[in-house]
């Protein structure tokens, strides 16, 4: 077999892997294995809709930097790049939490990162959903002083 017949095989699995939907597939004849891999496609972004009690914030978040809270408080942001997922018990928006709390972690190449408070406070804003994708200094929570 020649080279340009084996890479004409590639692409031909490559396209059947992506047309029927499939991540991993493997070929195996006398002299000649294909394995074909790609990337799973990332979840659907969840949509956020504004509270009004909720303090907005003062620019949008554009290309990994966000805007600091109308009042004071603390944003907690991703310090990786991957999928958010919410710690059990999950908090709601209004929670009172103590120092220390992990609200969250983001999965990034299969290692849990905790996003946890540093001080005790009240949950004022939740900007994301859970399983939803994250960039690096993404806001994810956004916390009032303890009054």
């Amino acid at each position: 077999m020649d080279w340009d017949e084996t890479v004409a095989r590639v692409r031909r699995a490559a396209a059947f892997c992506v047309d029927a939907g499939l991540e991993r597939f493997r070929i195996e004849e006398d002299e000649l294995t294909i394995e074909v891999s790609r990337r799973p496609a990332p979840p659907a972004e969840a949509s956020i809709e504004p509270v009004a009690d909720v303090p907005a914030l003062e620019a949008p978040y554009l290309n990994g930097a966000a805007a600091q809270p109308a009042q004071p408080g603390q944003v907690l942001k991703a310090e990786f790049v991957g999928i958010v997922r919410f710690s059990r018990p999950a908090v709601a928006e209004g929670a009172e939490v103590e120092a220390g709390r992990e609200l969250a972690y983001v999965e990034a190449l299969g290692i849990r990162n905790p996003v946890r408070t540093t001080a005790p406070g009240k949950l004022s804003a939740v900007y994301v959903g859970d399983g939803q994708a994250v960039e690096y200094g993404q806001p994810l929570f956004a916390l009032e002083d303890a009054s």
